[in-house]
């Protein structure tokens, strides 16, 4: 795969690698599904975007994923907030969106939010230009944001009995290269 060469891992693939993405693989199909599954029985829209929100805040271990969360909801709720009162503001979509970015741009550089900015600027764009009304979208990619980062946290918590099992597993079993060479 040559032409993968310039954007891939410098790593090997091991045995333990591909047990931390089957875990990864486990994690983010029991979110969706279960999202997709609370979404549907409660007759709601957005369980695509509470989905997303899951599957990008799941790290390896409970710690990665709560400050991956952490950062996602506040970075959404800032970019939500700031979208809707742009939108509120300026009529012209085009204006509003343009404003609203600029505005969340300065706002994650003031707040020190670097690993937020483009979430934050993603939800701007979402809610200003999604369909139903203003403060419906917002309302929306809000609670998906919180939903999804929510049910992520809730599955790192019930899986990490079972995850700590795996990874043990493999680690004895000569999982690990350093193990492996010895």
């Amino acid at each position: 795969m040559g032409f993968l060469s310039p954007i891939q891992a410098r790593r090997e693939v091991t045995r333990e690698s591909i047990a931390e993405s089957l875990v990864y693989a486990g994690q983010s199909v029991a979110a969706t599904l279960l999202i997709f599954a609370a979404y549907n029985w409660a007759g709601k829209s957005g369980g695509a975007w509470a989905a997303v929100s899951a599957v990008l805040v799941l790290q390896p271990g409970f710690r990665r994923s709560l400050a991956a969360s952490a950062i996602r909801v506040i970075a959404n709720l800032l970019g939500a907030g700031i979208g809707v009162a742009a939108g509120l503001e300026f009529a012209d979509r085009a204006v509003s969106v343009s404003i609203a970015l600029v505005i969340i741009i300065l706002v994650c550089e003031f707040a020190k939010l670097d690993a937020g900015v483009r979430s934050a600027c993603a939800s701007v764009l979402i809610v200003s230009l999604g369909t139903g009304t203003l403060y419906e979208r917002g309302l929306e990619r809000a609670t998906a944001v919180a939903i999804g980062c929510g049910a992520a946290l809730a599955l790192q918590l019930v899986t990490q009995p079972v995850v700590r099992y795996f990874r043990r597993g493999v680690v004895l079993t000569g999982g690990r290269d350093s193990e492996a060479a010895e």
